[in-house]
C-alpha cells in the first residue's frame, strides 16, 4: 500500500468557459448568505466579467466598490469620508492640499484622499494626499523616524 493518502478534489463547471476544474479555481464566498459556497465563475472568467463590467460603466468603483471598500477595509461610510475631509478643511490632514493625488487605476475618474490608518490598531486617523500617505508608509508610521528625518533636513539647512 502507498504511503500517501488519496484524497478526492472537488470539481465544478465552469458557465462561462464551460471547463472543469478545481474549486481551488473559484473564489470562495467569505461572507452572506451562501458563505463558504464557491462562486459561479472561475477566477480567470470573474475576472474578465469584471473588467468588461467596468469598461461600460466606469462609474461602477465609484458607486460600487470604493464604499464597500470604505466599509471592509476602514469601517467608514462615504458619509465619514467627507466629514473628514470637511473637518480637516478641504484637503490633505497633514499638508492641507486640496490636490489629493491621483490614484494610477484606469476606471477612477475622481481624485481621492486616502484614508491613513493605524496598521497595528486599524484605527482611522485621517485623510491624506498620496505624497504624505507615501512618505508616512516609508517612515513606518514611526514619529521618532520622522522626527530624526526633519532634524536631518534642519541641520543641512545651516
Amino acid at each position: 500500500m502507498n504511503t500517501l493518502e488519496t484524497f478526492t478534489v472537488a470539481l465544478k463547471t465552469c458557465p462561462s468557459c464551460k471547463v472543469e476544474k478545481s474549486l481551488f479555481d473559484f473564489t470562495i464566498r467569505q461572507s452572506g448568505p451562501r458563505i463558504g459556497q464557491a462562486v459561479p465563475y472561475c477566477k480567470i472568467c470573474n475576472l474578465q466579467k469584471q473588467k468588461e463590467r467596468k469598461e461600460r460603466d466606469p462609474s461602477i468603483y465609484r458607486r460600487i466598490e470604493w464604499p464597500s471598500k470604505l466599509k471592509t477595509i476602514y469601517g467608514i461610510t462615504i458619509d465619514d469620508y467627507y466629514r473628514m475631509l470637511r473637518e480637516q478643511g478641504g484637503g490633505c490632514g497633514i499638508c492641507g492640499t486640496k490636490v489629493p493625488s491621483a490614484r494610477k487605476r484606469k476606471y477612477i475618474t475622481q481624485e481621492m484622499f486616502f484614508v491613513d490608518h493605524c496598521h497595528s490598531t486599524g484605527k482611522v486617523r485621517g485623510l491624506l494626499c498620496g505624497k504624505c500617505n507615501m512618505g508616512l508608509g516609508y517612515f513606518e508610521d514611526e514619529p521618532e523616524r520622522l522626527e530624526e528625518a526633519a532634524n536631518y533636513l534642519r541641520r543641512s539647512r545651516e
